[in-house]
């Protein structure tokens, strides 16, 4: 590792461990914007760090880096225990993130013994708390019975919600459904 780069992580690893909120913004900012651009090779570093200081947003987009293999090595599990982390902390989109791993997860679907009850269970989690994207996830397993009782109230239920936060697969699911029932 240069000289150059190493210096600059103790430095960002000292001023994170000083407790000064503005930089660690300032650093969740230029990580988040290297993340959203592509550049995960810079928004891994920033990202772990942060993750390490208890950041759930840098833990989630951490565990999304895991899981594709982007700017680190490809690690489900990594991913999986970053996500756990940052959805124990609140965060919406990781919990969403975990119910995405155990249905489309290489590894993840291994670890339990019903996957798709375990990404039921994280969606729910998720939607209880207006996540639109977790919404659409579940209604569209109640309308499967996938890890839950097959219910297709409970699936335009939580699909009318995703609707109404502005999710645009729920908006014409919804529309196609109201046109098919007239």
């Amino acid at each position: 590792m240069p000289l150059r780069r190493f210096l600059s992580q103790i430095a960002l690893a000292a001023l994170l461990a000083s407790g000064t909120a503005r930089a660690a913004d300032g650093d969740l900012e230029i990580a988040l914007q290297a993340f959203d651009a592509g550049n995960y090779a810079k928004a891994a570093p920033l990202l772990r760090s942060l993750a390490e200081a208890g950041n759930s947003a840098a833990q989630h987009r951490l565990s999304v880096l895991y899981f594709y293999g982007k700017g680190v090595p490809e690690n489900e599990r990594t991913a999986m225990d970053l996500a756990k982390q940052s959805a124990a902390r609140g965060n919406t989109d990781a919990m969403y993130f975990l119910g995405t791993m155990f249905v489309f997860g290489d590894d993840a679907p291994k670890l339990v013994d019903d996957p798709d009850r375990e990404a039921a269970k994280w969606y729910f989690e998720a939607a209880r708390k207006g996540h639109a994207d977790a919404e659409y996830g579940l209604g569209l397993m109640f309308l499967a019975g996938k890890g839950v009782v097959q219910d297709q109230a409970e699936a335009l239920k939580w699909i009318r919600k995703a609707a109404e936060h502005g999710h645009p697969g729920a908006r014409s699911f919804v529309a196609s459904h109201s046109e098919a029932a007239k």
